[in-house]
């Protein structure tokens, strides 16, 4: 709502009539009015009936909302994204700080020969590092979402149109088993669970997820897997090197599986396995024909 007019005189009658047309408007609401002009409800009403004001329409109160609205809800989205930025700066600037001191324990412990001990902090600095890269890559993302939606702002007319019931959505799917495990990353797993759940899933070979796991003598990867639950892969998985001269890749800066891993990350290879391999050597092939 409009705030006090100053300019306006509430003892004369002009300026009677002109805050009466201001809450006719919804400029202004009521309780204003009546502050302003030191009357009360009951008498607000009979002078707006002298004057022949009636009180503001459902028209006129739903046009003045969406001006409020239109002005409003920007600045909120904009403190909120504020805020969020804030607090992705923190998180980073504390996870980093946190990474330094826990690179000198994981040091302190190696020179005192606490050989588990020091892989202990290993796996928790390499967990944090993953976890710092994606506070990065998602503050960029998100700085680059500011950019859109600042563009987008400026064509935006706020109508009816933009007040919209989510219905009939598809529900959500559920998320694979594997993101319940914690920071699971199947293209670098660590912990014993996700370096079973990558094999079993195709995106390590046995002999890969074997020499990872460090097992002891008499124990064999399908059993463990089979103790922990994890269902044993439904083929074998191929080497990176073997899947990437069935693509037929070739090396990138001296790498010949970095094209092939790169369609790991990515999605576009679903595993290893050799089926998939092929079916995506066809797929690529078709794409090149055509």
């Amino acid at each position: 709502m409009a705030q006090y007019p100053f300019n306006i005189d509430g003892s004369t009658e002009e300026g009677q009539s002109e805050i009466l047309r201001l809450w006719s408007r919804a400029e202004l609401n009521m309780s204003t009015a009546i502050f302003i002009l030191k009357l009360t409800t009951a008498e607000f009403v009979q002078l707006a009936g002298r004057h022949g004001v009636s009180p503001p329409s459902e028209e006129v109160l739903d046009k003045r909302v969406k001006e409020l609205e239109a002005r409003v809800r920007p600045q909120l989205r904009k403190r909120k994204r504020d805020h969020i930025e804030r607090e992705l700066s923190e998180i980073q600037k504390s996870i980093s700080e946190t990474l330094d001191r826990l690179a000198s324990v994981a040091l302190e412990a190696q020179t005192y020969g606490q050989v588990e001990a020091n892989q202990s902090y290993s796996v928790i600095h390499a967990r944090l590092r993953r976890a710092l890269d994606e506070i990065v890559f998602n503050r960029e993302r998100f700085a680059e979402a500011r950019l859109l939606e600042s563009t987008d702002d400026a064509e935006f007319e706020y109508t009816d149109a933009s007040l919209k019931v989510l219905r009939g959505l598809d529900p959500i799917a559920p998320r694979p088993d594997y993101y319940l495990v914690g920071d699971f990353n199947h293209v670098h797993p660590v912990t014993e669970h996700d370096i079973l759940w990558s094999w079993s899933q195709g995106f390590l070979a046995t002999s890969t997820a074997v020499e990872m796991l460090n097992l002891e003598e008499g124990d064999t990867i399908e059993e463990i897997a089979l103790q922990l639950g994890i269902s044993l892969p439904r083929e074998e998985a191929l080497l990176p090197i073997v899947a990437a001269a069935i693509l037929g890749d070739e090396p990138v800066t001296g790498d010949t599986t970095f094209t092939v891993r790169r369609r790991i990350r990515d999605g576009r290879l679903k595993s290893y396995f050799r089926t998939d391999v092929e079916a995506r050597r066809w797929f690529e092939d078709e794409v090149r024909r055509q």
